[in-house]
């Protein structure tokens, strides 16, 4: 990104760019950078759009040899097109042969670092990669700070950990989340934890989370509550038993890894979490021995599987087993 910022502030910009990655705000934020970096807004004789599988080809190559209208450059935007799979030799020629005036931004979350396309903008253009597993603990807090920074609010760093932990690592859910917080305090400075528990709403995962921890803790009342509240926010009973089984999963996989002293990174990509996730699920493991681990997660297969024959209700089954897992 800070590259990008480099680019547009000297406004020296590459004929083609490819922007991918599974961290989807980022993609989103350097695509806009770059597009109010080269056109202005609401110039639509200088911008085009394809967001279609099937791109024309002739109609591409058309847009990309015309030159700007009053611009200095002209745009056309590839987003989720496929065009890296699909354009192949046509498209190379194209991006070979446009004039320096023609910028083509491409956005997929997904490529084939062994095509031709992507092998000639690696050589010829600019890749920005967005990979969740580089947003870390830290740059994430970083990220907060800064947010808050620019209204002029601050917070803690135990603070700011616990609103994380809170909300997840969606970048998108953290930006809202985070504004939220913001319009909540007013013109107070600093956020507290108070400020957190009072308007962020978390994430469905989170609620699960705290059912599992109140299984652990054989806090019949607690669990069932939960369990209500994601009911009453149209939660399917099947989507809740699919997350309380990952959620054993992701503690089973956990405990495993540490027995056998593999370190964050591998814990983290096994069990499909943040790094910093690691610590919270650590701290619900305290509850669970291995064996009741696979207990619990044999009773979730069973019930899921008494569901689907049909002889359980969803609803009612998934609290029978919430029932059934508080059990010795």
């Amino acid at each position: 990104m800070k590259e990008i910022k480099k680019q547009i502030k000297e406004k020296s910009f590459y004929k083609v760019y490819l922007l991918t990655g599974d961290e989807p705000y980022l993609i989103l934020q350097a695509k806009h950078m770059l597009k109010n970096g080269m056109i202005r807004e609401g110039d639509t004789m200088n911008y085009a759009e394809f967001t279609d599988a099937k791109v024309d080809i002739n109609t591409l190559q058309e847009l990309a040899f015309t030159y700007p209208f009053f611009s200095e450059k002209r745009l056309l935007l590839l987003d989720g097109t496929g065009i890296l799979k699909t354009g192949k030799d046509e498209f190379v020629n194209i991006m070979d042969n446009m004039p320096e005036t023609t910028c083509i931004l491409i956005c997929e979350s997904e490529v084939d670092k062994r095509s031709k396309v992507y092998k000639w903008i690696k050589k010829n253009g600019y890749i920005g990669e967005f990979l969740k597993k580089n947003q870390t603990e830290k740059v994430l807090l970083r990220w907060i700070a800064a947010l808050l920074g620019k209204e002029k609010k601050q917070i803690r760093e135990n603070d700011a950990i616990y609103f994380l932990q809170k909300v997840g690592d969606d970048m998108f859910q953290i930006k809202n989340e985070t504004d939220k917080l913001i319009a909540y305090v007013g013109e107070k400075e600093e956020i507290t934890k108070e400020d957190i528990d009072a308007i962020t709403s978390g994430e469905v995962q989170d609620k699960i989370f705290d059912l599992v921890d109140a299984i652990a803790r054989g806090n019949k009342p607690a669990a069932l509550g939960y369990y209500n509240d994601l009911i009453l926010l149209k939660e399917p009973p099947m989507h809740i038993l699919f997350l309380i089984v990952r959620q054993y999963r992701i503690l089973h996989i956990i405990s495993n890894m540490r027995t056998l002293r593999k370190p964050d990174d591998a814990i983290a990509k096994t069990a499909g979490i943040p790094r910093f996730a690691i610590r919270k699920n650590e701290q619900q493991l305290r509850g669970y021995g291995e064996k009741t681990l696979e207990r619990c997660i044999e009773e979730c297969i069973q019930i899921e599987e008494d569901i689907k024959t049909g002889k359980i209700g969803d609803q009612i089954g998934v609290e029978a087993l919430i029932c059934k897992l508080l059990l010795p």
